[in-house]
């Protein structure tokens, strides 16, 4: 993000430079807090968000300092970016990390756009953060009641412009307060308490450009309970594929070495279980793969019943009416699939059904 994002800087005049152990690059921190004392090595977890509370005047101020930096700073050229209120998440996310970690909330002019942060090995960090009303949550529930595993989402263009130079990435998600009506976003109010900033955990640049789902605009992506189209290039990028942190001072433990085991880590699936099993009944009905691949699929997936179509079951029903208008399933056939796929009648505005309307 801009300039809010690099290696720490001149705080105060109170800043004394170290050098990093493994790489010769300077690392600046804080009299008497550098973070290669007794510090220990990176060690994997399970990615489980930290969550930061944004809520009270301290909160307040770091939203505040954000949205004013990106009302002066605001990136409307080079690789693909979100709108005004979306850069103001990493924003937000950024600066919360930084102050967090004891250095300045904003780097000095000229930083380097692709990094945010500079560790003490010298490995190069970058904090995205997308959000909105909702918590974070690792799991939650779709429309059919089966479980959705949460994803992260980057701009492809983003990852392939090389100008933009960094090693991890650092996923946040940002939860906010509803504006009220005619108000900006950011930085909301100093009594709202939902402000929350989820720290989900890290993951190198090259694993997200080998693993990661490109998915081009057009291309449709599931969000609770509905479907939405992308708008822009992006890839996707599974939680549960994160390498998870227990405070934010694990950062400071990750070396390059960490990050070279994990450029050749072979995560997870970068899909969800119900859209995994929806493509392999896609894959088999086309004969590319057969039963015994497909029942590979549905013993992994460990669904306790079956996906549905991303259609609406009302366009399946439509299908099979058809079918047995053509003879080629028998009424009997028909009435048990209505079993298996209940039909949405229209109930009128006022949740009556309206005449004529078939039950």
């Amino acid at each position: 993000m801009g300039r809010v994002s690099g290696d720490v800087g001149e705080e105060n005049g109170e800043r004394e430079e170290k050098m990093s152990p493994n790489k010769g690059q300077r690392a600046l921190f804080p009299q008497n807090q550098n973070p290669w004392d007794d510090r220990k090595m990176y060690e994997y977890k399970h990615p489980k968000p930290l969550e930061i509370s944004l809520a009270g005047q301290e909160g307040f101020a770091l939203r505040e300092k954000a949205a004013g930096y990106l009302i002066e700073h605001e990136n409307v050229t080079g690789a693909q970016r979100g709108s005004l209120s979306e850069q103001s998440y990493g924003a937000v996310a950024e600066i919360v990390v930084r102050n967090k970690l004891g250095m300045p909330d904003i780097n000095p002019d000229g930083h380097p756009l692709g990094h945010d942060i500079l560790l003490p090995s010298g490995a190069k960090m970058d904090v995205k953060c997308r959000g909105g009303e909702k918590p974070f949550l690792e799991e939650y529930a779709g429309g059919d009641g089966l479980p959705r595993e949460s994803k992260h989402n980057f701009f492809a263009r983003q990852l392939y412009e090389d100008k933009l130079d960094t090693d991890i990435y650092l996923m946040t998600h940002l939860r906010r307060a509803k504006p009220a009506r005619g108000s900006p976003v950011f930085p909301g109010t100093r009594l709202q308490r939902s402000w929350v900033l989820y720290v989900c955990g890290w993951v190198s640049k090259k694993r997200v450009l080998r693993e990661g789902v490109y998915l081009p605009p057009g291309a449709i992506s599931e969000r609770g309970r509905e479907w939405f189209a992308y708008r822009a290039h992006e890839i996707e990028f599974y939680n549960r594929n994160l390498n998870g942190i227990s405070s934010l001072e694990d950062l400071f433990t990750i070396e390059p070495a960490d990050i070279a085991i994990d450029e050749e880590k072979k995560g997870n699936l970068n899909l969800t279980r119900v859209d995994t099993l929806r493509i392999g009944y896609d894959l088999a009905g086309r004969g590319i793969i057969g039963e015994e691949e497909l029942s590979y699929i549905k013993k992994e997936m460990n669904l306790d019943r079956e996906a549905g179509s991303f259609l609406h079951a009302n366009q399946s029903i439509h299908v099979l009416k058809w079918l047995m208008e053509k003879n080629v399933i028998t009424e009997e056939q028909f009435e048990k699939t209505r079993s298996q796929l209940p039909e949405v009648v229209f109930t009128g505005l006022n949740g009556t059904v309206p005449p004529g309307v078939p039950l």
